[in-house]
């Protein structure tokens, strides 16, 4: 028993050995303190940096005061000719505006005064073209036959379709109540 006591003793002793071997704690205390020096490095180079940027904002601010106290004020007939000199350029700007405008002005008005009103309003032949209105709401299309070149009509109305010659051989009155008997179909 004392052989086998022994045998596991060193098993054991080994086992302990081999498990302090993996939880080594020399490795992990040595990259704490590499990461401390380079916090302590960082924390050094911020407070360098906002050093020098302290020292150059006083410079600036020195070199500000300084520039103020040397800017004298100037005397009453350097303001007033200043001032007349902001006056003069800005009655320039506005006579110049004032032109550019007076000039668009007039060219909208010679282009008012040179158009003819009813040919922007009114269409030419004003009552042939209310009729073709009228006669297109009622179903009735006027065209050109293409191989005799006289009037047609063709005329939609409860029937059917209907295609009418419209020449000079009939009064309007006739026409006007056949294409109407047409479009409407018989009574």
């Amino acid at each position: 028993m004392d052989k086998q006591q022994s045998s596991i003793s060193k098993n054991i002793v080994s086992e302990i050995i081999s498990l302090k071997k993996k939880f080594e704690t020399s490795d992990n205390i040595e990259m704490i303190q590499e990461i401390q020096d380079n916090i302590r490095k960082i924390e050094e180079a911020m407070n360098k940096k906002s050093e020098q940027t302290r020292n150059e904002l006083r410079a600036l601010s020195r070199k500000l005061k300084t520039l103020k106290s040397s800017a004298k004020r100037p005397n009453d007939q350097n303001e007033r000719d200043f001032n007349d000199l902001i006056i003069k350029h800005e009655r320039e700007k506005l006579v110049t505006a004032l032109e550019a405008t007076l000039e668009t002005l007039q060219n909208e008005l010679y282009q008012l005064e040179h158009t003819n009103v009813e040919d922007l309003v009114l269409p030419k032949q004003d009552a042939i073209s209310l009729q073709l209105h009228i006669y297109r709401s009622l179903g009735i299309q006027f065209f050109e036959d293409q191989d005799t070149h006289k009037l047609k009509a063709r005329v939609e109305g409860p029937d059917g379709v209907h295609t009418v010659f419209v020449d000079d051989r009939h009064s309007q009155h006739f026409i006007a109540n056949y294409l109407w008997e047409l479009s409407t179909g018989p009574n």
